[in-house]
């Protein structure tokens, strides 16, 4: 029997290298609405793919730092004032991430592409009752 509980935890430390926990986890920045949602359109990626500055084309002329944000937006309505309230919701918006890429666009029309991208989210809620939700985008455009 203690044999068996020394090959155990001889075993232990070496099975605990191989499991590596995930570094990475998507999170798809789809706002959340709570109780009865009536309404939802919206949407967000679940990852978004950016170039560096060594992998930017060999005829490309870097512009600079450019900006765009876009929110999502979102109601809920108590129809009770219970200590389980029920609520009615909705949420609009495209995660924001969409119409920051279209701002910079319209910003900058002469843009090919971006490189260095940064998206910082920003979260604001009233008394449980609205909530925006907003993506703002810092990166460097070429063309």
């Amino acid at each position: 029997m203690s044999l068996l509980l020394a090959a155990a935890l001889l075993a232990a430390p070496a099975s605990a290298q191989t499991a590596e926990k995930p570094s990475y986890r998507a999170n798809g920045g789809v706002m959340g609405m709570g109780g009865i949602l009536l309404f939802q359109n919206t949407e967000a990626p679940l990852s978004f793919v950016s170039l560096t500055e060594g992998e930017l084309p060999p005829d490309a002329v870097k512009t600079g730092p450019v900006r765009g944000k876009g929110c999502q937006h979102g109601l809920s309505v108590p129809l009770s004032a219970s200590l389980r309230p029920t609520q009615i919701s909705g949420a609009a918006g495209k995660g924001g991430t969409r119409e920051a890429l279209e701002r910079i666009r319209e910003n900058n029309g002469e843009l090919r592409g971006l490189y260095d991208v940064k998206i910082d989210v920003h979260i604001i809620g009233i008394l449980g009752l609205y909530r925006r939700q907003c993506v703002e985008i810092a990166a460097r455009g070429f063309r």
